[in-house]
């Protein structure tokens, strides 16, 4: 890997029943959720992260919304941003942040979507507390 890329964050994955979804990858995995709340939930397996995030109308998504993602890890998204652009990837949409961490969305030639994750830092969220 590069410094653009730093590894796998994790696979986002929708679903339309958080509690039910929850349960179901509790039995699955045996095992409890590192971190939960009513729209987002992460497993965590063999250092590799699924997280769970609630599409309660998965149907009528546009664009890609509601499959699942391939996030990888970015040290700086921005300047991961910069570097993949230099190399002719688009981005369609800003980076959104939330209190844990920073996203954005793009497609690889043939749609599958892709997304950067950059975490938050300690003083972004200092008083942020994983399950």
């Amino acid at each position: 890997m590069n410094e653009i890329i730093k590894a796998i964050a994790f696979i986002s994955w929708p679903v339309t029943d958080m509690e039910r979804a929850v349960i179901y990858y509790k039995n699955l995995f045996d095992r409890n959720p590192l971190f939960q709340q009513s729209d987002w939930a992460e497993f965590e397996i063999q250092g590799q992260r699924l997280a769970l995030h609630l599409e309660p109308d998965i149907s009528n998504s546009p664009n890609n919304a509601t499959r699942a993602v391939l996030f990888f890890m970015a040290t700086s998204i921005e300047s991961s941003i910069k570097n993949l652009q230099e190399k002719g990837i688009c981005f369609d949409q800003p980076v959104q942040i939330f209190p844990y961490g920073k996203l954005i969305r793009f497609s690889d030639p043939d749609g599958n979507p892709l997304g950067l994750y950059e975490p938050p830092s300690k003083t972004d969220t200092p008083n942020a507390v994983l399950k």
